[in-house]
């Protein structure tokens, strides 16, 4: 059949061919998504006794269930055919676990063009050949696209050909969640292992994560760059340095890892901006300039110890396509050159270091110079663009004699005749991928700028980045990063709690049922995994209710543990749930449970009043876990869910008016505690960035204070505690007694007793029950007697959480909100609709910026939480679609208005004034939590104290 009959007319492909039934089994790992979630309804046998109404006749030649049922007799109540709905929460094809790992093994899991045993053999006896790297970058920055390049170029080319074919649909290889398959978004980080050659043919293997690039979903991102060896910053060409991509890049160097920058998406300068090749040279200095600008002004790039600044001429930078599947670097790009001229002498490092920079060609004397001459045109743009610019204006528009004599004349590449009728888009991928060397370029710079990492504690065995639910959501495996040793099918490990540093019997013993490799959509069966592994581990996670925990030996005593990495500090979007039957409760519970393990930022808190609060970072994140709660985690569970609501906190303006003794029930102790508001941001973010902890000797954070903050010797000493948990603006306890005034051995007796109730009484403020902000407070004097029982813990407890209450009811106090800070990437034209849109929810830029080279502008806004609810969609509507938002947690801000203020109007119906919204979401928050009447300080004092307090004018 010609191939000419394969098109109509127009071009469409027509007939296609669905391919041999060897390769269709493969073509479902790789492309065909669309039925992997459908429920799938069929007869269950249930166990039914000898004298059971129903009877079950199985025909052996159709496999034929008939089923008879006796009318005159009485039944248990019991659906005669009963619907069994098979639920996948993720897209998983995986073979059962085998006692060998050999090649024959793997018949069941896709084609791929190297051996799945000598990966594994490489990684167990040649653990530095092991990169683990996290791909990180802004959404749509094209970071799943560039890993489906390596999927298509390590697995079989039949399957290439089919998923090129198939309408030109993405193969987002590592989007398996339902959602990310319905959205087209990535929201969780996906694991895959892959083996690549270099530009020497020499082989690595590569643990890569790809994370997400939506600001809501950073926890998954946070978690991958803890425990990989270097990143890969994957940028638009078009858009350039996104904040986005300033946030990663100041964690990475926070975390001193190594990163490659990979500029993606350069056919976007051709094709889409129209640039000449000069101004697209520009436009891609301009970016790598703008990244080395940010590098050098960060805070953390004194304690950065890898290679900077970030250049082509270093091998960390890529330059890459994902829409055509190719990527090269100057060292990839030169070897092209030498491949040519094999008796050529030159030295290849040297020759690709003039391929970027002020180093220009001189056609009329053949030589390299540093200056512009008036025949020299710049090496990058005349050796490596002029030739991309010319392959695609070839490919697209001229004929099909002159695109295979280029091709030839200039690369020695030669392509199937066939191939030449075939879609541009399908020619373009082709002819790419057979000049660049698949992407062996960006293999190359991987390995040479990211090195293997290995901590220097050969106790600690790995540490679980994450709990990966599987696909019918009735268990999680524990995806782990293996540091030291190894451990096989049935080793004992123990497994930390997130506790552990404060309760070191928190931890359990577990037995490891099975291992995997990650494959995207699926995993690789092995019987051991070591040092420098990326693993899933079944078996392992009774303890764990987040990814972070770390694992030892069985036997190891453990002492001196890595921080904690924590989650959900930013999580202040929330709703309350409950089910629609009360009776369903537990199972709504366990649904909970399940969630809270599912993803990294969940929270779930208990109020008093009962009800079950769900909190997310964002919007989209809560819709995400909505959805899985009622179709995964709950069996399709009826579910109320409350209006979206935001996290308050509380604070105070001013110093406490009158120093107030609160004592215990039984009148023998007191304590005197008053506050004042911190306004010191840089002694809030030290707290806040674990710069100073309650860890440290008493002498480091006291020099610190002293030294840095400017506190006096006595006050820099007596730091007690550091709150909330979530450390956000976080308060602080002093001790600010006197030794002639107060009996210090006493009090320190106490302390802890006094800690515990600090600590509860900031978590829970008395405005309306949220985690008190920015305020010191100062014990100022207090009375402990000697008696055991009269200085329990039961006693001083409740007495220092009231004293809090009294000193801070005493202050000025007001309620704070949580502020988003918005990204926008539009055009000039959809700048007024965005501020109009800002300004109607309270909301304001701080600033726009033009993107060079590009029509899009990039703005900075401000907008509160509480009001940031449905804005991504009005946005998209007012602007028909030309800005897209971005929100992330940016700071706590004081709420207009005071709580205390009962003249202020609260109109039913209708928005309140401007001055009305403290006092407004004071009640309505307690009306919803169940927390009686308004706040009030005679709720925490003596009657006859609060009558002198209020005729001396100390309250209103």
């Amino acid at each position: 059949m010609d191939s000419d009959d394969l098109y109509d007319e127009f071009g469409n492909l027509i007939n296609e061919d669905s391919g041999d039934s060897d390769d269709e089994s493969l073509d479902d790992f790789l492309v065909d998504e669309s039925d992997e979630f459908e429920e799938n309804s069929n007869i269950e046998d249930h166990n039914i006794e000898q004298q059971s109404l129903i009877k079950r006749d199985t025909n052996p030649l159709d496999n034929v269930t008939q089923i008879i049922v006796k009318p005159y007799e009485e039944s248990d109540n019991v659906p005669v055919i009963q619907r069994a709905i098979e639920k996948k929460v993720r897209i998983d094809y995986s073979q059962k676990i085998s006692s060998t790992t050999k090649d024959e093994d793997f018949e069941n899991l896709p084609e791929i063009i190297y051996s799945r045993s000598f990966m594994i053999d490489t990684m167990k006896t040649l653990p530095e050949r092991i990169r683990n790297i996290a791909v990180i970058g802004n959404l749509h920055s094209g970071k799943t696209s560039l890993l489906d390049s390596l999927v298509l170029q390590t697995h079989a080319p039949s399957i290439a050909l089919k998923k090129t074919l198939k309408n030109f649909k993405p193969l987002r290889f590592l989007d398996n969640h339902k959602i990310e398959v319905d959205r087209g978004l990535s929201i969780k980080s996906s694991p895959i292992t892959l083996l690549l050659n270099d530009l020497r043919d020499k082989s690595y293997v590569f643990n890569f994560l790809d994370c997400p690039g939506h600001t809501s979903f950073a926890d998954e991102t946070s978690a991958a760059l803890n425990v990989v060896d270097g990143a890969i910053l994957v940028i638009d060409a078009v858009e350039g340095l996104s904040p986005r991509d300033k946030s990663l890049i100041t964690q990475m160097l926070k975390l001193n890892i190594p990163f490659t920058l990979l500029i993606n998406k350069i056919d976007r300068l051709i094709l889409e901006l129209k640039l000449p090749p000069q101004d697209s040279y520009y436009k891609l200095k301009y970016i790598i300039d703008d990244i080395n600008n940010y590098i050098q002004d960060n805070e953390f790039i004194l304690t950065y110890e890898h290679q900077t600044p970030i250049s082509p001429s270093n091998n960390n930078v890529i330059f890459s396509s994902s829409t055509y599947e190719f990527s090269f670097t100057l060292l990839s790009f030169a070897k092209i050159y030498l491949d040519r001229n094999p008796k050529n002498t030159v030295n290849i490092e040297e020759f690709s270091k003039k391929l970027w920079g002020d180093y220009y060609f001189d056609s009329t004397n053949n030589a390299f110079t540093s200056k512009s001459t008036k025949g020299s045109i710049r090496t990058f743009v005349s050796f490596i663009l002029e030739p991309i610019y010319k392959i695609m204006t070839y490919t697209l528009v001229s004929s099909d004699d002159k695109l295979p004599k280029l091709l030839w004349t200039n690369f020695g590449v030669t392509l199937p005749k066939d191939l030449y009728k075939k879609d541009i888009q399908i020619l373009l991928k082709e002819v790419f991928k057979a000049i660049f060397y698949g992407n062996r370029g960006l293999t190359n710079s991987l390995v040479n700028s990211i090195t293997y990492h290995n901590p220097s504690d050969s106790k600690l065995v790995g540490k679980v980045v994450k709990l990966i639910e599987s696909s019918d959501a009735k268990f999680f495996y524990a995806l782990v990063r293996v540091y030291s040793g190894s451990f096989k099918i049935g080793s004992r490990i123990k497994v930390l709690g997130e506790n552990y540093e404060e309760d070191d019997e928190d931890y359990t013993i577990d037995v490891v049922d099975e291992l995997y490799l990650p494959g995207g959509r699926y995993r690789i069966p092995v019987k051991e995994v070591g040092e420098g592994f990326l693993a899933l581990v079944k078996g392992v996670g009774s303890n764990i209710t987040k990814g972070g925990s770390y694992i030892y030996d069985e036997d190891a005593e453990v002492s001196n543990i890595p921080v904690s990495q924590k989650f959900g500090e930013k999580s202040v979007f929330k709703v309350a749930v409950e089910p629609a039957a009360p009776s369903e409760l537990p199972k709504l519970l366990e649904g909970l449970r399940k969630l809270n393990k599912a993803y990294l930022d969940c929270v779930i808190n208990v109020e008093e009043s009962g009800e079950h609060v769900i909190l997310a970072p964002g919007e989209l994140y809560m819709d995400c876990m909505l959805h899985d709660l009622r179709n995964f985690f709950t069996d399709d569970l009826e579910i109320k869910v409350s209006d979206p609501m935001t996290k308050f906190g509380e604070t105070c303006i001013e110093t406490s008016s009158t120093k107030i003794p609160t004592k215990t029930t039984t009148g023998s102790n007191q304590i005197s505690i008053i506050a004042e508001p911190i306004k010191d941001n840089k002694l809030s973010h030290a707290i806040e960035t674990n710069k100073i902890n309650l860890k440290q000797p008493v002498k480091t954070i006291a020099k610190y204070l002293r030294n840095d903050i400017g506190w006096d010797a006595l006050a820099a000493r007596s730091v007690w505690y550091f709150g909330p948990a979530d450390l956000q603006s976080p308060s602080i306890l002093l001790d600010d007694t006197l030794e002639d005034e107060t009996d210090k051995e006493s009090l320190e007796s106490v302390k802890d007793s006094i800690r515990l109730g600090f600590k509860w009484g900031i978590s829970e403020g008395p405005l309306c029950g949220e985690p008190i902000r920015d305020v010191k407070f100062k014990i100022l004097d207090a009375v402990i007697s000697g008696s055991e029982v009269q200085r329990s813990s039961t006693q001083i407890i409740p007495m220092t959480r009231r004293a809090c209450y009294t000193g801070f009811l005493t202050a000025s106090p007001r309620l704070m909100e949580p502020i988003y800070t918005i990204d926008i990437v539009c055009n000039e034209k959809a700048i007024r609709a965005v501020e109009h849109l800002l300004q109607s929810r309270r909301g304001y830029l701080v600033n726009h910026t033009p993107i060079p080279a590009s029509p899009l502008f990039q703005l900075e806004g401000i907008v509160p939480v509480i009001e940031s609810v449905g804005l991504e969609t009005d946005m998209r509507l007012q602007t028909q679609g030309q800005a897209m938002c971005f929100l992330s947690f940016k700071k706590w801000d004081i709420v207009p208005g005071d709580p205390f203020d009962t003249n202020v109007a609260l109109p039913a119906l209708k928005p309140v004034p401007y001055k009305s919204l403290a006092r407004d979401f004071v009640m309505k928050t307690r009306k919803r939590k169940g927390l009686p009447g308004e706040p009030s300080l005679q709720k925490y004092i003596e009657p006859e104290l609060y009558t002198k307090l209020k005729e001396k004018g100390f309250i209103n």
